[in-house]
């Protein structure tokens, strides 16, 4: 089963947050930023049954999973 991924990656002025390869929404703060991504991964598996997880794009090395949801 396919699994909805959120990621977080940086940017020159801050962290972008992609839905996909769709830039969503972009932030000053890496905390603030994955907290979002959380948060709507999170929101997506209870109310929806979306699987879903939050990646953490590591500048051109391997991408972290931070966190799955369902």
């Amino acid at each position: 089963m396919q699994r909805l991924l959120l990621t977080v990656a940086a940017r020159e002025q801050g962290w972008q947050l992609y839905e996909g390869d769709q830039g969503r929404q972009f932030f000053e703060d890496r905390e603030e930023a994955l907290h979002t991504a959380a948060l709507i991964a999170a929101t997506l598996h209870q109310r929806h049954g979306i699987r879903s997880g939050v990646v953490m794009d590591m500048a051109g090395c391997e991408a972290v999973l931070v966190s799955r949801h369902g």
